[in-house]
């Protein structure tokens, strides 16, 4: 890694751990420079606007979580199999940078209206996965947005818990729970 790339990945590195700790409107470009140890016109640079890196960073975990996801789920042929290594996946993901993912899932709101078309998104994964499985005939045919959303949800939400300091410890020693739950609300048969 060559000088500059060091010196944007230290700016991206100084500003998610401030966003994390503050969120995004309250850090200040002076706050970032300040942690990355470099001159605050040193940020523009790399990106145009605090905005922009806010952004940036956003987009760079969504695509790459995506894309991991698919590629965690490829190689298995059955639905319970599928949801089995994309939870795994997405525990394993969210340990190897806990303040990269609580980023990403407390600014999911600010940045998903952004995401340009076509990026991969780990929502469109899950739900691709859903929907097939219900044509496949191994889970109940319903709304595969729904379905796809209650089953996230079963990660997602204690997940967040995990943000607010409700539980500590990793996600992935919670993966077969995660997975069991994803798959009872996948495999309910309407009333």
């Amino acid at each position: 890694m060559g000088k500059a790339e060091e010196t944007k990945a230290r700016v991206e590195r100084a500003a998610l751990t401030l966003f994390v700790a503050r969120g995004v409107a309250e850090t200040t470009t002076r706050e970032i420079a300040m942690a990355a140890s470099i001159a605050e016109g040193t940020i523009y640079r790399y990106f145009p606007s605090k905005e922009r890196l806010a952004l940036d960073i956003f987009l760079g975990h969504h695509r790459a979580l995506a894309e991991a996801l698919t590629e965690a789920h490829q190689s298995v042929t059955d639905l319970r199999g599928k949801i089995d290594a994309i939870v795994r996946c997405y525990c394993e993901w969210a340990d190897r940078d806990w303040s990269l993912f609580a980023y990403h899932l407390l600014t999911q709101h600010l940045f998903l209206a952004m995401v340009p078309d076509g990026t991969p998104n780990p929502v469109d994964v899950v739900r691709g996965v859903v929907a097939e499985a219900m044509v496949a005939g191994e889970i109940p045919a319903r709304d595969p947005d729904l379905a796809a959303a209650s089953a996230i949800g079963t990660v997602m939400q204690p997940a967040t818990y995990k943000v607010y300091g409700r539980f500590e410890g990793p996600l992935s020693a919670h993966t077969a729970f995660f997975a069991a739950a994803a798959w009872a609300v996948l495999a309910v048969k309407s009333q």
